[in-house]
């Protein structure tokens, strides 16, 4: 719970995905109410919000009139890249606070666009290529392997690494195609360790809140992988709060953040990161559970405290060299299977080292067949954490054992899960 008394209000979440359940009962604890507005109909949000309405967000006109005949007081959008520039110009119209200016936002919507504020602000990022036409592949001096990717999709969408020039122009169409702008930007390609920096901003104070090491399914034949394990925290912490925290917040305050949460993912080889991509909103991790859990702040209530009334409320000081240790298991479904049953949800629940499980597909969900290697295939994360790291491997090794999902014939649609044996391996430090 928040301290602001919020009891009565109206909170209008525009695009009701299914990552964004959570608002509701966020919500509905602090006397919220809330309407789902999107063009999707029968969606799991909207079988669980106050109020639905089958509006495209944009449709500018519908969305102002909706806000003003039903009284909303405050409005806000989640883990979509591309309503937020739609939800700023929303808000701005009606005056509501909004966390990010459609300049801002560009981080996450435009990756050549974070990648050149990166370097004004000396925060390392991978070596770019100059691609605009196939052409430009065969007469371009690139240093190979290399990976393309459209400047504005989301969840390895569209992404490729490339070995050869051959390689980079079916890579190149294959990104275009999945561009909405119909721009691609083409890097170094770097297959080393990942992790991912969530950021807080309250009022101009701009926080590392958390780290945590992504790990990636590799039995699955595919252009790209997909994460299937989180770690916190990083092995990488305190390396990263001695050489880069400081120039990271440096460019975001340079940058005019103020409020809000983002999240940038880098790579680390050796000595040095290679930051690759940004997100001005929560992350689809949904690192602010393990937050809660960590120093008892949810960022998304409290982002739904600053849609309602413009500010962050409570200030508090974020140590990601976490207490505890946190895994999320990010639950592969393989494509183009059905769900037709899911075991051990109830099970999991009555251990009290599970945090939380936060399904994204419902039964009767078809994993679409051309997802491999992609975070659409991800159908369920489950938090869950350990004062030791035997424990939490020992608790992985649990919920790899209870949580099944199965087709109609009864057989597993899971993917093999990460090897806890070898990630005990690699978990050769400690808090």
């Amino acid at each position: 719970m928040i301290k602001a008394d919020l009891r009565g209000k109206k909170l209008l979440l525009i695009g009701g995905l299914n990552n964004t359940v959570d608002l509701m009962e966020l919500a509905h604890r602090n006397g919220v109410t809330v309407g789902v507005a999107d063009y999707n109909k029968n969606t799991y949000a909207k079988s669980l919000a106050d109020y639905v309405y089958d509006v495209s967000a944009y449709d500018e006109d519908a969305m102002v009139r909706l806000c003003e005949e039903k009284h909303f007081d405050g409005i806000i959008t989640a883990f979509n890249e591309r309503l937020g520039p739609v939800v700023r110009k929303l808000a701005d119209h009606m005056g509501f606070p909004a966390p990010y200016t459609v300049e801002q936002l560009q981080m996450s919507t435009n990756k050549k666009f974070f990648k050149h504020t990166c370097q004004r602000y000396d925060v390392p990022v991978p070596q770019e290529y100059i691609i605009e036409t196939v052409e430009d592949i065969y007469r371009s001096d690139i240093d190979f392997p290399v990976i393309i990717k459209p400047v504005d999709s989301a969840s390895s969408v569209g992404v490729t690494p490339c070995n050869t020039p051959k390689e980079l122009e079916v890579g190149y169409e294959k990104a275009k195609k999945a561009s909405k702008s119909g721009d691609v930007i083409v890097e170094q390609y770097l297959p080393y360790d990942e992790i991912n920096l969530t950021y807080i901003a309250q009022d101009g104070n701009i926080q590392l809140a958390a780290i945590h090491d992504r790990y990636f399914n590799t039995e699955q034949e595919s252009a790209t992988k997909a994460p299937d394990l989180y770690i916190y925290p990083s092995r990488y912490t305190d390396f990263l709060l001695r050489k880069y925290n400081e120039r990271i917040i440096a460019m975001l305050r340079g940058m005019g953040i103020k409020n809000g949460s983002l999240f940038i993912q880098a790579i680390v080889r050796g000595e040095q990161i290679y930051c690759y991509e940004a997100g001005m909103r929560l992350n689809g991790c949904k690192t602010y559970q393990i937050l809660e859990y960590e120093n008892g702040y949810n960022t998304f209530e409290h982002l739904m405290e600053f849609a309602l009334t413009g500010s962050m409320g409570e200030h508090i000081q974020f140590n990601p060299k976490f207490k505890r240790w946190y895994a999320t298991l990010n639950v592969l479904g393989k494509p183009g299977e059905t769900i037709a049953e899911v075991r051990g949800e109830m099970a999991l629940n009555s251990y009290p080292w599970l945090i939380h499980i936060a399904r994204r597909d419902r039964v009767g969900h078809t994993i679409p067949a051309d997802c491999a290697g992609t975070l659409v295939q991800d159908t369920t994360r489950i938090h869950l954490t350990a004062d030791t790291k035997e424990k939490l491997i020992e608790r992985l090794d649990k919920a790899n054992e209870l949580f099944q999902i199965l087709d109609s014939e009864g057989k597993s649609i899971i993917l093999k899960p990460h090897d806890t044996k070898e990630l005990y391996e690699k978990l050769d430090y400690d808090l």
